[in-house]
């Protein structure tokens, strides 16, 4: 801040990265950040980071809120929230409290799923893959009589969102 200024280090819009700009380096703010162009280095945010559908990040982002449509590599912790909209594209791990994953959005990357988006306090097999519903009773047939499991059910052309673990949202 300048010399005998009298706004607060927190007051301010925050960060913007336009769409015509490749960073590369760290950028750290106590308010949002949103990007619209290209970052090489890490994002971090004290508020929340937008990643949005013109934007690509290379390296690592945190943030209490991450909301992307663009594309992402690199581990992404969100402390509350982390909402993929559906032209996201993450290739990284993620660790959030709360995981929104909307119809189209791309994840390639292990979750972790823990209070306060923190991976020691994970709940034991909270960091392992999702099971679903169709793996479980082939899991199930498969260890009982170690006879040849069912074929997999299939699946209709329309179906409701599954829950995958607590906090965990799928939406079409």
């Amino acid at each position: 801040m300048f010399e005998g200024s009298t706004q607060e280090a927190t007051a301010g819009p925050g960060t913007v990265v336009g769409a015509n700009v490749k960073l590369t380096g760290t950028i750290s703010d106590v308010n949002d950040i949103t990007i619209h162009g290209v970052v090489e280095g890490e994002v971090v945010s004290d508020k929340t980071v937008t990643i949005t559908e013109t934007a690509t990040v290379k390296g690592p982002i945190t943030a209490q809120l991450v909301s992307v449509s663009g594309r992402v590599n690199g581990a992404v912790t969100a402390k509350q929230k982390l909402e993929l909209l559906p032209s996201a594209r993450v290739s990284g791990s993620i660790n959030t409290t709360e995981l929104i994953i909307k119809s189209g959005a791309k994840l390639n990357g292990k979750c972790v799923m823990a209070e306060g988006g923190d991976e020691a306090s994970a709940p034991a097999g909270m960091t392992e893959k999702a099971t679903f519903p169709a793996a479980k009773k082939r899991d199930k047939a498969e260890s009982a009589d170690q006879e040849e499991a069912p074929a997999p059910e299939k699946l209709p052309a329309e179906r409701e969102p599954m829950a995958v673990g607590q906090g965990v949202e799928l939406e079409e």
